[in-house]
């Protein structure tokens, strides 16, 4: 018989002989056996195969899964939290239909333009309400349609009876305004409808998100299909004795859905000690902006679409801030850029420090320098700033600078437009004033609510419609010329400006 010693003790192989290879086999097992044992160790430590046949989660797991499970939702619940977009259905996201729109405007008594002429803000406004069927939500600065006798006050009467009638025949009417205490009114008119259970009012006090700033946004949505946005206040002087210009966008359920998104923020802010969240929920978002906007067929010619916004903490996701906006559409053009705007400074103007604010002013210079031609219409009335006008001669002092480029030379003109007053029209404060804030360049046409100074896009709330489209150009492009070329528009550089 043969013997092996292992370990030191002999031991009988299996067939009675030496033979390595039984040995080897048996050495080979008892390693596999080891590393079997240690594998199952290690799934017994954390989570794995083998101790998941038994266990869902082992004790030593349990740790990790609280803080994963944590992780995941203090990062992605807040995003899927509908309940604060306070929308009555879900919101569609595309236009099946061909749209339409219209521009309208507001021209004072006495102002004699020239064609083209459109539908006025008062008519527009008034067939908007009187067409509702269910829901009117708007956003005003302030209300002061129904407080005057004088004769052309006539305009905002009506409208504020046609807000009455809708809200006695059942329409659902919410109004967002501000609450920061501007001092223009006393918002009566707005009190007695929430008063007479004929309209729901929330007032934002952007003061306090902020530090400072208003809700100087003015737009309508009727039914979550048809839509105004423009610069004309809720006042009856925007509606006769102030120069306004608009847009009104019908059955466009998707355009009207979006700027719904910005009604439900405000309607949000407007809840007793309401604080602007750290990130909206993703109910509040847009897919629509500069980079990705909303194809929609507008007046049967294919369009590209969206809305944007100011000031930035309002903004959720995907929303365009409407500085970008602007400096976008100017950065596009290549042939020519025409803005029609009340107030313009680089500067801020209501800050406790305020700073100088070059970023328009910049992307005005840029454009022209690179062969656009640029035209700035600025308003010229009683409260309009002495400041401006070092500002507006240094645009054009420059063009003596431009070089030449493949197009010709760029160049920057500046008019002042003067709407003039009677003796008995200016008893009537703020009034006779281009109160229009638009834009337009070769393809793009901008219709907005901010003046163009940086507190309008640091503090203060507005928005735009901004519609890459050729007939909508060339339409607003019409209304620009025809006020360039008007007798109320006088070069900077031609007579001197008193204030």
């Amino acid at each position: 018989m043969v013997w092996l010693v292992v370990n030191g003790d002999p031991k009988e192989t299996h067939d009675g002989r030496a033979d390595m290879t039984n040995f080897e086999m048996d050495l080979f097992d008892t390693r596999m056996t080891e590393i079997k044992v240690e594998k199952e160790e290690k799934a017994t430590y954390c989570c794995g195969y083998r101790a998941s046949r038994n266990r869902i989660i082992k004790p030593a797991c349990v740790p990790i899964s609280i803080i994963s499970l944590f992780i995941i939702a203090l990062v992605f619940l807040p995003l899927f939290n509908e309940e604060d977009l306070s929308s009555p259905f879900k919101l569609p996201t595309e236009c099946p239909n061909s749209c339409s729109s219209s521009l309208v405007e507001s021209i004072p008594t006495g102002l004699q333009l020239p064609p083209p002429h459109y539908n006025s803000t008062s008519d527009a406004w008034i067939s908007l309400v009187d067409g509702a069927r269910k829901y009117i939500d708007i956003s005003v600065m302030y209300w002061n349609l129904n407080t005057s006798d004088y004769s052309t006050a006539i305009y905002g009467r009506r409208f504020y009876e046609a807000l009455i009638r809708a809200g006695r025949r059942g329409v659902k009417i919410r109004i967002a305004q501000d609450g920061s205490g501007s001092g223009l009114s006393d918002n009566a008119e707005s009190k007695y409808l929430a008063d007479q259970g004929l309209a729901e009012v929330r007032s934002i006090n952007v003061s306090r998100l902020l530090g400072t700033g208003i809700i100087h946004t003015k737009f309508l949505i009727v039914d979550i299909e048809n839509v105004y946005v423009g610069s004309a206040n809720m006042d009856w002087k925007s509606l006769s004795e102030v120069k306004e210009l608009g847009m009104v966008v019908e059955n466009c359920p998707c355009v009207a859905a979006d700027l719904y998104r910005i009604f439900a923020i405000y309607w949000k802010l407007g809840e007793p000690d309401a604080k602007i969240p750290e990130h909206w929920p993703i109910s509040y978002r847009t897919p629509y902006n500069f980079s990705h906007p909303s194809h929609v067929k507008l007046n049967g010619n294919l369009s590209e679409f969206f809305i944007s916004s100011s000031p930035g903490p309002f903004n959720p996701k995907g929303r365009e801030h409407d500085l970008a906006a602007i400096l976008q559409v100017i950065g596009s053009a290549k042939r020519s850029v025409c803005v029609s705007v009340m107030d313009y400074a680089p500067q801020t103007f209501y800050m406790k420090n305020n700073t100088f604010w070059p970023l328009i002013d910049d992307a005005l210079r840029a454009a022209a320098f690179r062969g656009v031609a640029v035209r700035l219409l600025v308003s010229h009335w009683d409260h309009s700033r002495p400041s401006i006008i070092p500002f507006l001669r240094s645009l054009v002092a420059i063009n003596d600078a431009m070089p030449k480029t493949s197009t010709g030379f760029g160049s920057i003109n500046v008019k002042m437009f003067t709407v003039p007053a009677t003796p008995e029209q200016k008893k009537n404060p703020f009034t006779r004033v281009n109160h229009a804030k638009f834009m337009v360049t070769d393809d793009t046409a901008y219709v907005g609510t901010s003046n163009w100074s940086g507190d309008y896009f640091i503090s203060t709330a507005g928005v735009a419609l901004v519609v890459r489209q050729k007939a909508a150009s060339r339409q607003l492009q019409e209304v620009f010329d025809r006020d360039w070329g008007s007798p109320y528009a006088a070069s900077l550089t031609a007579s001197p400006l008193r204030f």
